[in-house]
């Protein structure tokens, strides 16, 4: 499974685009950069989003939604349908963003043209979406329905994102069924409100031994150890422990199974 990083930033930073993810280039995870620009830079197409999934309703990862529903509904004469998944009340968000964005007219023809419909997911939802398994895990953040996810490709395969939140039992089980595992580290020094900083993050690092954490929504970068930092654009491929493919043999062993 490929993970791509749309958006590394914390919400006012700058030191990224705003949080948004893909996997595969089928399945966005928050979107709040422009993924109708990056998802081409990254080789990617935007016709071959299938899903996007949101962890919780913060504009700095939701805003972009409506210019890229836009682009996805009428950059083609058929597109092809989009699910939403997301806490209790994704499709009603989404929709009213999409209105506000772009008035009635636009915003039926775009809710029309995708199809769109939602999975509503909450603590300890297990479900599939266009091809994945979701596990959901709800997390503490500011206001309304917060939830991280570990999201598993047929392989079992497993990528998990923590959204925004506090160190919790949620966060935890997330990160233990992640191969790797999109964590915010909003602070460095010091604890910050509703976020995680650097000595949480150490603690769920420890916790969480078999887990490979790639740290997300920044306001600058620092060198770590025991983990990875999060840039723009970085793609990274995740695969379930021993499934990597065995190395082709040599032609002359090929060829003696065949006379064999």
């Amino acid at each position: 499974m490929r993970l791509t990083v749309l958006g590394s930033g914390s919400a006012f930073s700058g030191a990224g685009h705003n949080a948004c993810y893909c996997l595969d280039g089928r399945l966005l995870v928050d979107c709040g950069s422009p993924a109708q620009l990056l998802l081409p830079q990254a080789g990617h197409r935007l016709d071959d989003l299938d899903a996007i999934l949101l962890t919780h309703f913060h504009a700095d990862h939701t805003a972009m939604l409506p210019v890229v529903l836009g682009a996805r509904a009428l950059a083609v004469d058929d597109p092809r349908p989009v699910r939403l998944g997301g806490p209790p009340g994704t499709y009603e968000f989404v929709s009213r963003l999409v209105r506000t964005g772009y008035g009635a007219h636009l915003h039926g023809l775009i809710m029309d043209r995708l199809r769109l419909d939602a999975t509503v997911l909450q603590d300890g939802s297990d479900v599939e979406l266009c091809g994945y398994r979701v596990r959901a895990h709800s997390v503490p953040h500011s206001t309304g329905p917060s939830l991280a996810y570990a999201v598993s490709d047929p392989t079992g395969a497993t990528v998990g994102f923590s959204g925004d939140s506090m160190l919790s039992a949620g966060l935890r089980r997330a990160a233990q069924q992640s191969h790797a595992f999109v964590c915010e580290c909003t602070g460095w020094d010091e604890p910050v409100p509703s976020h995680l900083w650097w000595g949480e993050v150490q603690e769920l690092i420890a916790a969480c031994p078999d887990t490979r954490f790639l740290l997300s929504h920044l306001t600058e970068r620092r060198q770590v150890r025991g983990a990875l930092l999060a840039h723009d654009l970085l793609s990274l491929d995740v695969e379930m422990p021993g499934s990597a493919a065995l190395p082709e043999p040599p032609e002359s062993v090929r060829a003696a199974r065949q006379a064999s």
